[in-house]
């Protein structure tokens, strides 16, 4: 698919990788307004955040805990001319570096159990990710475990953020209450959600 409000981008979708929603579309647009000089894109899927931050002349990084995705990211940017680097990573677990810009887009839908987590990253290619009702019961499925990989990446992050780093993130109303800790801008609210902004 061609997204003629992205520089053009070409994405090819793959069963097992979640496509690039609304939200997607906001964080790049709000990355590429923050212009960072050194990005991270944790659970990048497609690739569609570092690829269309490279054609804006952003260096950006994705990882994903997904392989498949990370292939699927791989193939874009080459079908893009872009050059970006993908790693196969548990958020952090593989990265090394420091980035003036961290973007998470937390996932719909996980589980402890791998096979599980395999079937759900399918289901999850094949819907739309924009239509509000799946959406919805989504994320009363997964809510406990979705708050606490928020917690988690939160806790983390600071150790790969450079000095006045700032973070993109995703969010639930009913999550912000796991920002109280931490200055932060709401940048986009829209049908119960949140492109938030957390300066270190």
């Amino acid at each position: 698919m061609i997204y003629e409000d992205f520089k053009n981008i070409s994405i090819d979708p793959e069963i097992g990788v979640s496509q690039p929603g609304k939200e997607t579309f906001l964080l790049a647009k709000h990355a590429q307004k923050l212009g960072s000089e050194k990005i991270l894109d944790v659970g990048t899927g497609t690739g569609f955040i570092p690829i269309f931050l490279s054609k804006c002349k952003l260096e950006c990084t994705g990882v994903d805990i997904n392989p498949k995705a990370i292939e699927c990211a791989k193939n874009n940017s080459k079908k893009n001319n872009t050059e970006n680097k993908f790693i196969i990573s548990d958020l952090f677990e593989k990265i090394t570096e420091k980035y003036s810009l961290i973007i998470f887009n937390p996932p719909l839908g996980s589980s402890k159990s791998t096979s599980l987590n395999k079937q759900l990253e399918v289901i999850k290619s094949l819907i739309p990710r924009d239509n509000k009702t799946i959406r919805n019961i989504s994320y009363r499925l997964i809510e406990k475990q979705r708050r606490s990989l928020i917690s988690k990446f939160l806790d983390t992050s600071k150790l790969y953020l450079m000095k006045n780093g700032k973070i993109l993130i995703h969010m639930f109303n009913s999550e912000l209450d796991l920002l109280d800790d931490l200055s932060y801008e709401i940048l986009e609210n829209y049908e119960n959600l949140n492109i938030v902004k957390i300066n270190s």
